[in-house]
């Protein structure tokens, strides 16, 4: 029988208690029975089936599995193979037709049983995941590298179901999987229990509350009963809610709340969470957050520091760089908000080789194990998830050519040019620039990912301390440059700089057009040959720059030439 002792990471807090098939797992009990009989199952066998079911349909890596059942001690591949195997013996599984736990080639293995039930909303996975979620598990952009953010929503959720309300974020770049993330959270926890409001960018002033307001309207057109609580506890809301009311109610209303302000709008969606969240938990979606105003963030702010039970999960995403450049009222307040354990924010990071190569395999199996064109497209992308799928859905329309092997694939991925919603993201980005910073970052563009101040300070014929501060502006804003260590300054003014991303770096750099290219490639010129001295005296050699590419560039060859960084 499976009864041994657990581990101390196995609290009952956060146990698992599960039914697949005729199988029911209870880790907290250290019991796995079929058709309530238990079974004799080794402690390790165990313990790697609960590490599997704990992230459903998701790959965990041999490593991972590695440091969860047998932790920091020296095991073998072959130890964890030989315990997966006891493991598929148990359940009766076959690993060429397998129905619960299915090998990821080379990576780890992948827990793919049907969950039929769970026990309890304090356990996971959740009670409400529906069946569109199996449908997205199908999605690997879903899931590929976000297991963990999923595991933290899923555990808000639960908070939130149990009356103690969650503020989350969901932060990341543009492209980074963002929404993606949150569809599939809805879709596991089920539109029946979802309000969507959307962030739009406005000019002026714009509509106060307007992503609130979206998420009533959606919710009282799906259930009646919201209506009549709005007109009960929330009357400033129902007057910017028309349909909900009759003209005469709406006159009789605008007179009774004349003088009414935002603080009463505040304390009234308080209570209405509140009452309506009594019989059922809520998932507020809120996207875009950077675009919204003043109002919203101090609504957020409000409903976070209430303190009345409220089955309510308020999940809200933003560009985290949006937020910082522009000082965005959302800057201090997610700062309070964490400092206080009023909030929990998930940063999105850009996928990993490891992250791309399990995309990869997921839609083209064929060109995962060729390693050095997972590089190439990571190095291409920057791990972007957006850029990726946009490549990889391209190789799948390019057909047979793209399993023909990694020197045909990598042809392919050489001409793939950014995806136009992410460039015209990038390009509202340079729109704002000042005219000077652009010019600065548009000559930057041409020295490559690397440029020194001094240089472009030459170049443009502008003192170097102010081009200094411009850049000391960029890199405060945390969007276009960083500062890098520079080991052999020519003086104190010489500050080495990099473009964050090379996508950025890469949009300005053809916008510039070919004559202006030419036109910089020929200021430049005399500055090269002392940078690639210096370069490289500081550099390993398989990174020295080269002049003879640089040299030879002629006018009409000047879009496609690649200067040496650094300059």
């Amino acid at each position: 029988m499976a009864t041994h002792p657990t581990s101390d990471s196995s609290s009952t807090a956060t146990s698992l208690r599960l039914r697949f098939d005729a199988f029911e797992l209870d880790e907290a009990d250290a019991r796995l029975t079929r058709d309530g009989e238990p079974m004799a199952l080794a402690p390790k066998p165990f313990e790697v089936l609960c590490a599997l079911a704990r992230k459903p349909r998701m790959l965990v890596t041999k490593n991972a599995l590695l440091d969860s059942v047998w932790g920091h001690r020296f095991v073998s591949d072959s130890v964890l193979k030989t315990t997966v195997s006891a493991l598929r013996a148990a359940l009766g599984d076959d690993p060429k037709q397998p129905r619960y736990i299915e090998t990821v080639s080379r990576r780890g293995y992948r827990f793919i049983g049907r969950v039929s039930a769970a026990a309890t909303p304090g356990e996971s996975p959740p009670a409400t995941m529906s069946s569109a979620a199996d449908e997205l598990s199908g999605n690997p952009l879903s899931i590929t590298g976000r297991s963990d953010a999923i595991e933290r929503l899923r555990a808000a959720w639960r908070l939130a179901c149990s009356g103690k309300r969650q503020i989350v974020w969901v932060a990341g770049e543009p492209g980074v999987g963002k929404t993606t993330l949150i569809e599939y959270f809805v879709a596991e926890v089920g539109e029946g229990n979802c309000a969507h409001g959307q962030c739009i960018e406005q000019s002026g002033a714009g509509e106060p509350y307007l992503s609130a307001l979206e998420a009533l309207s959606t919710l009282s057109r799906r259930d009646p009963s919201l209506g009549a609580l709005i007109r009960a506890l929330a009357p400033t809301w129902l007057l910017q809610l028309p349909w909900l009311s009759s003209a005469e109610e709406r006159d009789v209303l605008r007179r009774e709340l004349s003088g009414s302000g935002p603080a009463r709008m505040m304390r009234e969606f308080g209570e209405l969470l509140e009452r309506y969240t009594e019989n059922r938990p809520l998932l507020l979606v809120t996207e875009d957050l950077h675009w919204s105003g003043q109002a919203t963030v101090q609504l957020i702010d409000h409903i976070a520091r209430r303190r009345g039970s409220t089955r309510l999960l308020w999940l809200a995403s933003f560009r985290l760089t949006e937020i910082i450049a522009t000082d965005h009222p959302l800057k201090s307040l997610r700062h309070e908000l964490r400092l206080h354990g009023l909030s929990d924010e998930i940063l999105l990071d850009a996928f990993s080789e490891e992250e791309v190569a399990d995309y990869v395999a997921a839609r083209i199996p064929g060109l995962a194990a060729e390693e050095a064109f997972v590089r190439a497209l990571h190095a291409r992308t920057e791990g972007l998830p957006l850029f990726v799928a946009d490549v990889v859905n391209d190789l799948v329309e390019w057909g047979e050519r793209a399993t023909e092997g990694e020197a045909s694939a990598r042809q392919c991925l050489s001409s793939m040019a950014i995806p136009e919603n992410l460039a015209g993201v990038i390009d509202q980005y340079i729109q704002r620039l000042t005219p000077a910073e652009r010019t600065l970052l548009e000559a930057a563009s041409v020295c490559g990912m690397q440029f020194r101040l001094t240089t472009v300070a030459e170049v443009l014929q502008v003192d170097v301390a102010v081009l200094g501060a411009s850049c000391a502006e960029l890199v405060r804003r945390q969007r276009w440059l960083t500062q890098a260590p520079l080991e052999r300054p020519n003086a104190a003014s010489d500050v080495l700089y990099t473009f964050r991303h090379a996508l950025y770096r890469e949009v300005l750099y053809n916008q510039i057009g070919p004559v202006a290219h030419a036109g910089s490639i020929s200021r430049l010129l005399p500055h090269w040959s002392a940078s690639v001295r210096m370069e490289r005296m500081s550099r390993p050699p398989t990174l020295r720059p080269t002049l003879s590419s640089v040299t030879s560039t002629s006018p009409q060859s000047a879009t496609t030439s690649k200067p040496p960084s650094g300059l």
